[in-house]
């Protein structure tokens, strides 16, 4: 049986979050945070994909439905989030097919990603 506040207290636990420090990036006390967690109440949507942002899960995952591979880019400058979203593009399977071998705009992006990292 799907337990949404069950799920909450594991992401938070693995993370090691406490309840209080949740509850200030969700701009909520720590006794909300706490009737989420015992599910005395229900997170309204707003709040559910703040917590799928914090700790990186979809909102597929938080409902409890089938993981669709989503990517949180919370935290993320535009500039990373759009190199991101580049590298996703150039590394999908084309025709569904494996490519064995880097493209030229494979190794470009990866160019991007390295002076990223070593700024």
């Amino acid at each position: 049986m799907y337990d949404l506040g069950a799920l909450i207290k594991s992401l938070r636990k693995e993370r090691k979050i406490t309840q209080k420090k949740l509850g200030d990036l969700l701009d909520v006390s720590e006794g909300t945070i706490s009737k989420y967690e015992a599910n005395l109440m229900t997170p309204p949507f707003e709040t559910l994909r703040s917590i799928a942002s914090i700790f990186n899960v979809s909102m597929d995952d938080l409902c409890g439905m089938k993981r669709q591979g989503t990517l949180s880019t919370h935290g993320l400058s535009e500039s990373q989030t759009e190199t991101l979203k580049e590298l996703i593009d150039v590394y999908r399977i084309q025709n569904n097919q494996m490519v064995k071998q880097l493209t030229q705009e494979q190794f470009a992006v990866l160019g991007k990603i390295t002076a990223e990292l070593t700024k």
